[in-house]
């Protein structure tokens, strides 16, 4: 038969045309009259939610002229003929009316698409335009959905002729898309798909479904069939299994075997990157460090070249660490490298918080014995543990810039004595996800490879610009005779033929098939893999006695167009349950622990461990141990990715809350580890309540371990989620609490002219404001300048109020605002530096934190400018009975500005020499830039005396500061 259409040949008694889709069995309709795939959406919208439409219209345009796996279901009812003979035009339209809204609202119930009115009936998608999960599982559930509710409807209008339906229901590939031109546009599913579900409904009885085996397949263990034997089909040559559908029975899971699904192969195509990165193994071991990144797309065996290297005899004899990035890693703070610190540890997920960090002292005692009292701190403050006793006393009161070069220089002091046991290769994966944090300490860490037998190696994808390419850039530019770059390229057609041939000898496998698959790969392994895997889901080839063979089904199978394509197909074949289960873990994320998995999962999938087990089996996770705790991997992100984008929108959102509320069950004890995480999955579950909670929360774990740009963004977005819901009702003490944080986020980033933006609003939530006029801001300065005078000269009359917890916090931020001013508004420096000694003589000082010092500081005003190095020395004499001496910074302060007092006012006979135990108690406070300007000035002094000896000491000294704490203000000073 001949379509008028597209003028394709098709079989005598075909009732679709195979070319376009056109009916065949009722005389065509003219393009004036035909309804457009618009005008039929009119025609049945109004039973349609709302916003299903816009979605159906959606994916329309965006899957036009695509191959998918889609179920077809048609619905005919019986007798429609005599029924409208019957009771008259008037009221047969009436009751159809009343049918298809039955019809429409059971598909539609399933989120199936109709397709088509057929005057009698309608034929329904599940699969297409809209992605769906469980299409065929849907499909059948819509079929006993709309039995149920035309027997209800029968009930209802007794009297009236019995209503009854047929359906037939068939599940394969098919071309789905749009057909025609502007005039005339219309939704198309074509294919033999079509056609065999069609002639299912013409076989079925009044009242019931018929189905093909590739549909029972797809569903057997979710429904009672009835195997009705070998059909003979219309436009088929050899009959057809067909079944009938009885009911669905409760979710039985029955495992299926999956050991015959395991395939391998030998590494192909990467010999030449294997040695490279074998011999720079060797050169570790030599005591010559390097930087190997390994770069490629996905799929294309990144991981499987690292994985060769750890099979190899030459890691027996250097130490392996290997940490890992996570896709919602941008905002996990050193999230990979305390991924390697817990590895290298042995510290389980379920250890507690005491038991975690005493395994994690003993791993330190066991590198650096000596020094564990002094790296152990900050080491468990990158990780986010808490401390306790002398570890806690250690690192209090260092934050910002002096927390991250101590914890800087203390991981490297670590790494170094580790290499003096073992050469060290650390391997980091999946670098592109990685946290901007991470980024700028293994950044600095690559230093190590210039004196040290490490070796870094680096997986990533390109085109990440601010890790996997900012991470080039900078070794290309800093350390390039220690760099090797390892480009993982597509293999070539012979490899890939080779690697077809590797994974299953297989007698009988069509060359056309190897050459599509080959051809369809552009050479990513990885697609191969999934694909042969697909053919042994689908049956196209079979193990049988210990070997592979090829079975007729190996014509039918569609090798799909992209890696997420063939994975979705390979998800999509899983037994209900166990794709429920697979896409739950993909919320997760690529690893998850097992104890979490069961936790979400709860009472809603059962038999986890015979699923988890037969998706090991087939090749989609693997099974590790990790410090005896069992933990799961998707074998690719490819596959995490591509299960977790089939989830549907809300369905996702349900998924992310499930997965925060068992975090918060399993990890109570110790739960600020994973603020960021929970920040993540409610703000993806839409729960802006606790993501707000979770990401405030967050961001103070963020600048507690120095991870400025990680507190930034939590602080941002949580203040953008408070003024979303308060807007300008907010609480003044909140706002304020927002911009000080991200104030001082910014302030450790060194982006002062934003930090000053938000300390100003800070400041201005708690009353502050600054004069704007010339008059009133030299009222304001002479105000303050007679108050210090009288601080000076009166104390008594002032530095009597014991300042409250806010009046702390207020001054602190007056104080780091004075920090900016020099660098970014030097004009207002001076204005402020009178109206911050004013607030401060209102207390006393000593119930301030180093008040009596940052006292002191004021006096640079005055000898730095020459206005008065009387009132300078004034003011240090004032306060220094009141400095803390035992304090540090207190002491370095008080005796730097003494010093350059001294220095800038001629008084060089009274000059003391240089303290270097001071110096090196102040560095490991972090007090950097007043060790750098105490130095500086007692350099300048000793080369104006003539003492050169001394003056190249202290040069040497600021050298070593820039080299051990990367403090390269120290080594630009200019002699």
């Amino acid at each position: 038969m001949k379509c008028p259409e597209c003028q394709h040949e098709n079989p005598e008694d075909a009732r679709f045309c195979m070319g376009c889709g056109n009916n065949l069995t009722l005389p065509p309709e003219s393009p004036a009259t035909e309804l457009s795939f618009d005008d039929k959406l009119d025609k049945i919208k109004r039973y349609l939610p709302k916003g299903l439409t816009e979605k159906i219209l959606a994916q329309r345009d965006r899957i036009e002229g695509e191959r998918k796996q889609v179920t077809v279901m048609f619905c005919d009812m019986k007798g429609s003929t005599p029924l409208v003979e019957s009771l008259g035009s008037e009221e047969a339209y009436s009751l159809m009316d009343q049918i298809y809204e039955i019809l429409i609202h059971q598909v539609q119930d399933y989120e199936g698409t109709v397709n088509e009115l057929t005057g009698d009936g309608i034929m329904a998608l599940f699969g297409a335009p809209i992605a769906l999960e469980d299409a065929p599982q849907r499909a059948l559930r819509s079929a006993l959905s709309i039995h149920r509710a035309i027997g209800r409807f029968n009930d209802q209008h007794q009297g009236a002729i019995p209503i009854q339906m047929r359906i037939g229901v068939h599940t394969g590939p098919v071309v789905v898309g749009t057909l025609g031109n502007d005039l005339r546009v219309e939704f198309k599913a074509v294919g033999n798909t079509v056609n065999l579900a069609s002639r299912m409904e013409e076989l079925a009885e009044p009242g019931s479904t018929y189905l093909t085996g590739d549909t029972l397949k797809l569903t057997q263990g979710l429904f009672n069939f009835k195997a009705l034997g070998e059909k003979a089909v219309r436009g088929k040559e050899e009959t057809v299994p067909v079944y009938k559908l009885l009911s669905s029975k409760k979710d039985v899971y029955r495992p299926r075997l999956g050991s015959e699904r395991m395939i391998y192969s030998e590494m192909v195509g990467r010999d030449k990157e294997l040695d490279k990165l074998e011999f720079q193994v060797m050169k570790a071991i030599n005591g010559e460090g390097s930087i190997v990144n390994i770069i490629g797309e996905a799929g294309i065996g990144k991981s499987r070249l690292v994985a060769e290297l750890k099979g190899r005899e030459v890691i027996k004899r250097i130490a392996f660490l290997e940490g890992r990035a996570v896709s919602i890693g941008r905002n996990l703070p050193f999230h990979p490298i305390i991924d390697l610190l817990k590895h290298w540890a042995r510290i389980r997920e379920d250890d507690g918080e005491t038991i975690a960090f005493e395994k994690l002292e003993a791993a330190v005692k066991n590198v650096c014995q000596e020094e564990v009292k002094e790296v152990l701190p900050f080491v468990a403050t990158l990780m986010g543990m808490n401390l306790f006793g002398r570890y806690a006393e250690r690192v209090e009161g260092i934050e910002g810039e002096a927390l991250e070069k101590l914890i800087l220089k203390n991981l490297r002091d670590l790494l170094i004595k580790a290499t003096e046991l073992n050469p060290l290769v650390i391997v980091t994966e999946d670098l592109h996800w990685a946290d901007t944090s991470t980024i700028e300490l293994m950044q600095s860490l690559f230093r190590l490879a210039e004196k040290q037998g490490i070796l870094f190696v680096n997986v990533f994808r390109p085109g990440y610009e601010a890790t996997g390419d900012r991470i080039v850039e900078t070794i290309k530019d800093t350390f390039p005779a220690h760099y090797v770059e390892i480009a993982i390229k597509p293999l070539d057609e012979k490899l890939g033929e080779m690697l077809i041939s590797n994974m299953m000898n297989i007698a009988g496998l069509p060359y056309s098939v190897i050459d599509q698959i080959v051809k369809r790969a552009d050479g990513n392994p990885f697609f191969i893999e999934e694909v042969v895997r697909s053919f042994i889901d689908q049956g196209g080839i079979v193990l049988k006695d210990g070997a592979y063979e090829v079975t007729e089904k190996i014509g039918t199978m569609v090798i799909p167009h992209t890696i997420n394509d063939v994975l979705m197909a390979r998800i999509d074949m899983l037994e209900e349950k166990t794709r429920d289960l697979v896409k739950l873990a993909s919320v997760i994320g690529r690893n998850f622990f097992y104890r979490i998995l069961a936790e979400v999962a709860n009472t809603t999938i059962k038999d986890i461990d015979d699923r988890l087990s037969y998706l090991r089996d087939i090749q989609l996770i693997r099974e590790q141990k990790r410090m005896e705790e069992v933990e799961y991997l998707f074998k690719h992100a490819l596959a995490q990715e591509a299960a977790y984008q089939s989830i549907l929108s809300e369905k996702r959102k349900e998924l992310h809350l499930r997965v925060a509320n068992s975090i918060e069950n399993v990890f109570e004890e110790r739960l600020h580890e994973f603020y960021g995480m929970l920040a993540y999955h409610y703000s993806c579950g839409e729960n802006e309540s606790k993501a707000e909670e979770y990401m405030i929360k967050a961001g103070e774990e963020a600048l507690r371990s120095s991870a400025s740009s990680e507190a930034l963004n939590y602080y941002q977005e949580a203040l953008r989620l408070y003024l979303k819901k308060h807007g300008e009702t907010g609480d003044p003490e909140k706002l304020a609490m927002f911009e000080k944080n991200i104030a001082l986020a910014l302030f450790n980033r060194g982006d002062l002219t934003k930090a000053l933006e938000h300390f100003d609003k800070a400041l201005t939530f708690y009353g502050v404001k600054s004069p704007k006029s010339p008059i009133t801001i030299t009222l304001k300065v002479l105000i303050c300048f007679i108050h210090l005078l009288i601080s000076l000269y009166l104390p008594f009359l002032k530095f009597r109020k014991t300042p409250t917890d806010e009046d702390r916090e207020l001054q602190m931020l007056f104080w780091k605002r004075q920090d900016c001013l020099p660098f970014v508004a030097p004009q207002r420096f001076l204005i402020e530096a009178f109206y911050i000694m004013r607030e401060w003589s209102k207390f006393e000082l000593t119930k301030l934190e180093k008040g009596a010092a940052i006292f002191s500081a004021f006096s640079s005003i005055f000898y730095l400018s020459g206005i008065s190095f009387r009132l300078s020395r004034k003011i240090l004499k004032s306060f220094e009975s009141k400095i803390d001496r035992n304090d540090v910074t207190s002491k370095l302060i008080y005796e730097t500005h003494t010093f350059n007092h001294n220095f800038l006012a001629g008084n060089w006979d009274i000059v003391e020499e240089d303290d270097d135990d001071l110096i090196n108690k102040s560095l490991s406070m972090g007090e950097f830039m007043m060790s750098h300007v105490y130095l500086l000035f007692h350099a300048m002094i000793s080369r104006e005396r003539g003492c050169f000896g001394e003056t190249q000491r202290r040069i040497d000294k600021l050298f070593e500061i820039a080299n051990t704490y990367e403090w390269d203000t120290a080594r630009r000073a200019k002699w």
